[in-house]
């Protein structure tokens, strides 16, 4: 019995399972869904992304499917349909960090920018070193007038390893918005 225990004590000291794999049948599918979209038969790839989709059980076989089918959804411009899909890879990865970006920008790309505030924050938590989903939420901050908030995300991205040319948009991105309101641009230049 002790040893039971003493099993179960370094199982659970060991963190989580590692992540599964998703399955043959999605990966298959998937694999041809890509076919089929590289030789622009877009009816042909859609059906193969639903099949995946359709055929995934398991959370990593449902996150994988959903990922993939939603990111060419965002290529098509179905932008509602890709957050349904985005929303599906988080419902069952919470931690998800791309799948958070993303709905971020489709979220604002549809008008609702309270919901892409709380996604693009959820990426930002998720991933803090990760520089896009600050930035994307300093720019959207700064569309909405937020100045204050958009160069807190900028002023925190310059303690981040960034591209060198990146690093001197941040830097200008943070000059401008300490200048008083007025005498700088009220959004920022488009990338």
């Amino acid at each position: 019995m002790k040893r039971a225990i003493v099993v179960g004590l370094v199982i659970a000291a060991c963190g989580r399972p590692a992540p599964r794999a998703p399955a043959p049948i999605v990966l298959s599918e998937i694999e041809q869904a890509e076919g089929h979209e590289r030789a622009r038969r877009h009816d042909q790839a859609r059906v193969h992304y639903q099949r995946a989709v359709a055929s995934a059980k398991d959370p990593a076989s449902i996150a994988f499917a959903r990922r993939e089918y939603g990111e060419t959804l965002m290529s098509w411009g179905e932008f509602p349909e890709a957050i349904a899909q985005l929303e599906g890879v988080v419902a069952v990865d919470p931690t998800h960090v791309a799948s958070w970006n993303d709905l971020g920008l489709l979220f604002h790309n549809q008008g609702n920018d309270t919901r892409a505030i709380e996604a693009l924050g959820r990426a930002k938590q998720l991933a803090p070193a990760d520089f896009r989903p600050r930035r994307n939420l300093a720019v959207l901050l700064w569309k909405r007038g937020d100045r204050a908030g958009a160069r807190a995300e900028y002023r925190a991205m310059l303690e981040l390893e960034l591209p060198d040319r990146l690093r001197a948009q941040v830097k200008w991105a943070v000059d401008e918005l300490g200048k008083p309101p007025g005498t700088t641009p009220a959004t920022p230049p488009a990338e």
